[in-house]
């Protein structure tokens, strides 16, 4: 719950969309592995991951895409407290070893296989089609919308 208030604390403290965007996936992480330990079912926690990060992704985007001259200015306590941070991450899975660690490999047993191989394939191929689609005319997303609109009326 601490490591939560604190990431919670970090999103707070960011002025820069990136950043931003930076801690939320930081956040959404530690809420699926939380989730995950408390229900023990994997396929809740890829499907929060996979729907808040989708969402956030593209709203973060498009801020990022209103403002992409700013640039990132970090104080040193905030790159000091982030050293730190991630210092208490890198050691979170040895202390995750006293919570039965074979948790962690459920997710990938051979009845979860399939529906893992299936997401994946899921999402490769939706990633190549949204990549055909902004190619067509090597132009952002949104100008090719307003195209096919005026196109289309």
């Amino acid at each position: 719950m601490k490591l939560f208030l604190i990431l919670v604390t970090i999103l707070l403290t960011m002025n820069h969309p990136m950043t931003m965007l930076l801690s939320v996936m930081a956040l959404v992480f530690f809420l699926s592995m939380i989730m995950y330990f408390m229900t023990q079912i994997a396929f809740i926690s890829m499907i929060m991951i996979l729907l808040i990060l989708g969402g956030m992704l593209i709203i973060f985007m498009y801020m990022i895409s209103l403002c992409p001259n700013k640039k990132i200015f970090l104080s040193k306590k905030i790159m000091t407290f982030s050293m730190i941070f991630s210092i208490f991450m890198l050691k979170i899975p040895f202390m995750m070893m006293n919570i039965e660690m074979f948790l962690l490999q459920k997710i990938f047993i051979y009845n979860n296989m399939n529906m893992l191989l299936l997401l994946m394939m899921y999402l490769i191929m939706s990633l190549m089609v949204v990549m055909k689609i902004s190619k067509l005319n090597s132009n952002p997303l949104k100008m090719i919308i307003l195209t096919y609109d005026k196109q289309n009326n």
